[in-house]
């Protein structure tokens, strides 16, 4: 049995190269239940392949990936979606389904795992309340600011009350207002212990919670 202070996420000496072109190389990151933690760096550090390694998304040229004590480079594709669907993940570009409701877009998730349409909706509605737009429910995707947008993005990535949400780039395309809002709404979810592990350019802070930043170098620094 695993110890209540052990990691809740591990990299160890991962290693990521594509056609002779090395993005990490020996990386190690530990990030413990319930931290905050912020990953910074030019483009081309490697941030992205992160998240997508920890999403089970890419799989590494070496190295070992652990998430609850589990090594995940070794699931198949199986195990790795549902992996996925016990996460809270918001990738670059992330989009909303213009064809349905803010609502039902939020529904996706929860369906996916296999949850019943009336407990999948109510998920999605308490999802709305916690990030403050439960008034969008029956707005359409086109209809919505950059940062309703990324609020309900974020809705959609906490309906399956995960343990751990990755955010890439969440704050890229807000004004400060609403970046600050959305970062202190991430800060509200560490303090109640769900583990959040963000991607950005900007320097963040926020008084909801403590943050720890790591800073990514690129392989020719």
């Amino acid at each position: 049995m695993m110890e209540d202070d052990s990691p809740l996420l591990e990299l160890r000496n991962i290693a990521v190269a594509y056609n002779d072109h090395t993005v990490l190389d020996d990386l190690n990151l530990s990030v413990q239940r319930g931290e905050f933690v912020v990953l910074h760096g030019r483009t081309g550090c490697g941030k992205s392949t992160i998240f997508q390694l920890i999403a089970g998304l890419k799989q590494p040229t070496r190295g070992e990936i652990i998430i609850a004590g589990d090594r995940i480079d070794q699931y198949d594709d199986e195990q790795r979606r549902w992996l996925r669907r016990s996460m809270g993940i918001m990738l670059q570009n992330d989009s909303l389904l213009t064809d349905r409701t803010v609502l039902e877009n939020i529904m996706l998730p929860a369906l996916a795992s296999d949850v019943a349409i009336k407990e999948a909706r109510h998920r999605a509605q308490l999802a709305l309340n916690k990030c403050g737009i439960a008034e969008l429910a029956d707005a359409r995707p086109s209809s919505l600011s950059a940062g309703q947008k990324q609020l309900a993005c974020l809705a959609r990535a906490v309906i399956n009350h995960p343990v751990l949400i990755l955010a890439d780039e969440p704050v890229t395309h807000l004004d400060v207002k609403n970046a600050q809002s959305l970062i202190d709404l991430l800060g509200t979810f560490a303090k109640a212990g769900v583990t959040v592990l963000i991607a950005s350019h900007q320097h963040l802070t926020s008084p909801k919670c403590p943050m720890r930043e790591i800073t990514l170098r690129t392989i020719e620094d």
